[in-house]
């Protein structure tokens, strides 16, 4: 029986403690979209501890980003506004049976890609060659 109670303990510990790692990384991850957006000097930087507003920050350090030949102009305005765009387009496309399942998970997956491909350009913008690790990692 004791075994079954370490179990149970565990069981309930460790959601809390992923919970607790994850609260800390947002929170790394939020002072160090301060500290460049202070450098930058843009203004309303505690954005960068606010969900949504922290795409307007990273918008406003790159201000563009190139995907092959196309410029995204206006990120700022752009990179909040994506997520939901797909969420509505997503929830059209769910009305058509099969074929909207497969439109949505590409629609998921192009939004996934411009992401790693923005952060590979914030990256790319102050660690250099390191761009590559830092989004594999």
């Amino acid at each position: 029986m004791d075994n079954l109670n370490t179990l149970f303990l565990l069981g309930g510990f460790t959601p809390l403690l992923l919970f607790i790692i994850a609260i800390g990384l947002y929170i790394l991850f939020a002072l160090g979209l301060y500290g460049l957006a202070k450098n930058e000097k843009i203004r309303n930087e505690w954005f960068s501890f606010v969900p949504f507003l922290q795409f307007y920050i990273i918008g406003k350090i790159l201000k563009k980003v190139k995907i092959g030949t196309y410029k995204i102009p206006m990120l700022e305005l752009v990179l909040p506004l994506a997520p939901i765009a797909v969420m509505i387009a997503g929830n059209i496309l769910n009305v058509i049976p099969v074929l909207g399942n497969f439109l949505q998970l590409i629609l998921n997956l192009a939004y996934v890609l411009f992401s790693i491909i923005v952060l590979y350009n914030l990256y790319k913008r102050y660690k250099g060659n390191k761009a590559m690790i830092m989004i594999a990692l």
